[in-house]
């Protein structure tokens, strides 16, 4: 058992640091005991818990390596696709994401598959796949627009209209209900306002919970509801014309519109080491700094059903948390340790505990 005292602990309730102790026990965050055992001191330390990206394709497009490292997508449709059979655990890209704060993250396949796959949420760390996995049943994705469109011309010579990727999600939608009974989130990709409306029909159709990433043009549409919205990147080059609006003023959009809404790279899209930079421009367009850290953190664990488990430093959830010299959106801020199921997997300092 390890106790730490006097830090500044992110309170996921009040959404505020508040200066406390916490006490882990082999993996999991226990009650702060009476003992007077021996403790460390996190005076003048800020303690999140782990930040998690909502959308990424780490570990499926290895930096830094060709096509040869590129398992995020397949041009064939099949609903038993699952991105925990393309993941590669030595990804470089995880250890620098532990480097800044990022404990987990949501994987999902690369935007050019029309029809995606399963997804999963893994924790930054261990020699495997099967032993980094929080939940390996969360969503399955889609991909609609330039991307899917482009990647199937290339494939095939032949264009893919809008048209034709309606009937494909329908048909595929109407599959899974049947194949896959167990998945409930349907996450599809889009930017344009013209996509947005089609999984706004598809919303009325289907008793899926559907979730949109990235809603470059989501507030073009007015008077519509809208499930949790995987934001952004917005730290990113526009690289084709379905991009052109996007802008940081989106999550302050997204709040305006009453939307909820997380944080995500799509790493490599964006680096997974810019995630907190995602929330800061967020916080800059007049988001708070409370409501964004608890998006990256107990929001975005609620977003993936996965906050019984990690998200939040309290009693009985893996004792994942960081460790930050600053507050952790202040652009200098630099994370002194990350801990993931009670470990030190990071420290600034080789070989120190913290």
């Amino acid at each position: 058992m390890t106790r730490y005292t006097n830090g500044l602990v992110f309170n996921y309730q009040s959404r505020t640091f508040e200066k406390g102790d916490f006490e882990v026990q082999e993996q999991y965050f226990i009650a702060p005991s009476a003992s007077d055992m021996p403790a460390v001191d996190l005076t003048n330390c800020y303690v999140t818990p782990g930040f998690i990206d909502s959308c990424s394709q780490i570990g499926l497009q290895e930096i830094g390596i060709r096509w040869e490292g590129d398992d995020s997508f397949e041009m064939e449709s099949n609903l038993h696709y699952s991105v925990l059979d393309g993941i590669y655990p030595f990804d470089k890209a995880f250890q620098m994401a532990l480097q800044h704060g990022i404990t987990a993250s949501h994987i999902v396949p690369s935007p050019k598959s029309l029809i995606g796959a399963k997804t999963a949420v893994v924790h930054h760390t261990h020699t495997t796949v099967d032993e980094m996995v929080i939940d390996n049943n969360i969503a399955f994705t889609f991909s609609i627009g330039h991307h899917a469109k482009h990647t199937f011309f290339n494939a095939t010579k032949k264009p893919l209209t809008r048209m034709g990727i309606a009937k494909t999600l329908r048909d595929t939608l109407q599959q899974l209900q049947q194949q896959e009974p167990a998945i409930k989130k349907i996450m599809i990709r889009a930017h344009k306002a013209v996509d947005i409306e089609l999984i706004q029909r598809l919303q009325k159709e289907f008793h899926y919970e559907f979730h949109i990433v990235h809603a470059t043009e989501i507030s073009f549409i007015e008077q519509a509801k809208w499930n949790t919205v995987v934001a952004g990147p917005v730290f990113r080059y526009i690289e084709h014309n379905e991009m052109m609006a996007l802008s940081p003023n989106l999550y302050q959009q997204l709040a305006m519109m009453n939307t909820p809404f997380v944080f995500c790279t799509d790493h490599p899209t964006s680096s997974a080491t810019h995630l907190a930079i995602e929330a800061g421009l967020a916080v800059r367009e007049g988001l708070s700094r409370a409501d964004a850290l608890y998006a990256l953190t107990t929001g975005a664990a609620q977003f993936l059903g996965i906050e019984n488990m990690t998200g939040s430093i309290r009693d009985g959830l893996f004792a994942d948390f960081v460790i930050w010299n600053k507050h952790p959106l202040d652009l200098d801020a630099q994370v002194i340790a990350t801990f993931i199921k009670g470990q030190q997997v990071y420290s600034q300092k080789a070989g120190a505990l913290i």
